[in-house]
């Protein structure tokens, strides 16, 4: 066996996905064939909710303690600023993940950084430009202030203008220390949407806030009148499963189709389920495609040469259960395919039909400039991660 490629990994605490790392990193296993596996070791380092005092204090550890080749794990792009003189300093590779809750920075990194995005702003996107084509009129968004810190809503307002919407309602249920949960205060919100007939309706809440949304929301007099467009996160199976006997219709947006029959797709399943035992997840997607890109860089890997490394990262691509994806960290990324969802809560089974394939957002500095200026906030902890 060659020279072993060093991985730290810097994974954040998320009591809504409390096995989001371990699944990126079986995931990462999972493409790589078993004669190989032990050319790859992992050195986790926890960084609580990623605050970015947090990060710059565990890569540290990891490059002086450890040694490691590359710094990846799950970070907030606000993290950025502190990883790059790190990185350039100390001569390493940055190879991240993330769910895109934020777009890529607009600025010219000064060094180059890699990361494999779930895209969540790439489908928030897709589903503005949907509802508006679908219902025109004027929507609204009713949203926790968690989920109004990052660029999500921002994404989905501006694929409904590029369908042609003028103007959206924007609700966001303010943060309160003494109540622990929206319902007390739902109610109210409904109210005024109700009262101001739009003609669809987008929600992005996470966790709990995401089940009490949907239990009030069946019990309201908006239940039946409205279009419901929720975020990724609120279709996904976690919360779906809890609330699957509310008898709610709704739509959403996919990037990665468990289902889906793709040759690569069946591959990673069969795989990763294999070796795991455990269901394929978004997570483990990602893991997975990046396992195939370092696995095509191995022998450069094994013989130290670090520019055909940053070459492939910065120009190759691999083809996994997402399609094609590539990783340098930039406003180019490749376009994801995306899958526009009706579903339907029933007991035991939930019901996912895709009905249209999603518009992806092509790049546009101007566009990218004003999701960038219009939604600031101190969030520095990567979506999920609470």
């Amino acid at each position: 066996m060659g020279k072993v490629t060093k991985i730290g990994f810097l994974f954040p605490y998320s009591s809504i996905h409390p096995n989001m790392s371990r699944d990126i990193i079986d995931g990462f296993y999972a493409a790589v064939p078993k004669q190989h596996k032990r050319s790859f070791q992992f050195y986790p380092e926890y960084i609580d909710q990623g605050k970015r005092e947090l990060v710059k204090t565990a890569i540290n550890k990891l490059i002086s303690f450890h040694n490691v080749d590359i710094i990846s794990g799950l970070i907030s792009y606000k993290s950025i600023p502190d990883i790059i003189p790190i990185v350039h300093q100390r001569n390493k590779i940055g190879f991240f993940f993330d769910m895109g809750e934020y777009l890529p920075p607009v600025y010219e990194l000064p060094v180059d950084l890699f990361s494999n995005s779930f895209l969540i702003w790439q489908l928030e996107y897709a589903l503005g430009s949907w509802s508006q084509s679908t219902y025109q009129g004027k929507g609204a968004m009713l949203m926790s202030v968690y989920d109004a810190g990052y660029h999500m809503h921002s994404a989905f307002w501006q694929g409904a203008i590029s369908a042609g919407a003028q103007e959206i309602d924007m609700h966001v249920i303010p943060y309160n220390p003494d109540h622990k949960s929206i319902l007390p205060v739902l109610p109210s919100f409904f109210e005024k949407i109700e009262k101001d007939r739009v003609d669809y309706l987008h929600v992005l809440f996470c966790g709990e806030e995401a089940i009490d949304f949907y239990r009030a929301f069946k019990e309201s007099t908006l239940y039946g009148k409205i279009p419901l467009i929720v975020s990724p996160h609120m279709a996904s199976d976690e919360i779906i499963n809890r609330t699957s006997n509310l008898d709610i219709k709704c739509y959403s947006a996919s990037g990665w189709n468990y289902y889906s029959t793709t040759e690569q797709n069946q591959l990673f399943k069969r795989t990763y389920e294999t070796s795991t035992g455990k269901k394929a997840s978004l997570f483990a997607v990602m893991g997975y495609e990046s396992g195939l890109a370092f696995l095509n860089v191995l022998p450069e890997l094994q013989r130290n040469d670090k520019e055909a490394v940053l070459s492939f990262f910065r120009n190759g691509t691999v083809t996994g259960p997402r399609g094609v994806r590539n990783f340098r960290l930039g406003e180019r990324l490749n376009q994801p395919e995306i899958e526009i969802e009706k579903i339907t809560f029933q007991p035991l089974n939930p019901l996912k039909i895709i009905i249209e394939q999603g518009k992806a957002m092509p790049y546009n500095a101007s566009v990218f400039n004003d999701i960038h200026s219009l939604c600031v906030s101190g969030w520095e902890n990567p979506y999920l991660c609470v």
